[in-house]
């Protein structure tokens, strides 16, 4: 996973499709005890515009590899998943 240079963690990231309600695959390493930095909705269109829902999501208590969304449905859009591993 990649680092940047000064950050005390490694820090992952991923574009998704979006989906339904329920779990989504991140690719990449995310884990159980990651930490969650953001999850932001990506609408495409001539000006592509984001919304934030990070409070909406949370990363599956016992799956690697999967985020899960509570609320709103995604579907035909994006995700930017944003994480820090637990991994230092």
């Amino acid at each position: 996973m990649p680092t940047i240079t000064g950050f005390s963690v490694p820090v992952g990231c991923a574009l998704i499709p979006g989906g339904p309600v329920g779990e989504h695959q991140v690719p990449g390493s995310i884990k159980p005890g990651d930490t969650l930095l953001s999850v932001e909705h990506i609408t495409d269109g001539a000006t592509p515009t984001r919304v934030d829902r990070t409070s909406e999501f949370s990363i599956h208590a016992t799956k690697g590899g999967v985020i899960e969304n509570d609320t709103t449905n995604t579907t035909g859009d994006y995700l930017h998943v944003l994480w820090a591993s637990n991994e230092g």
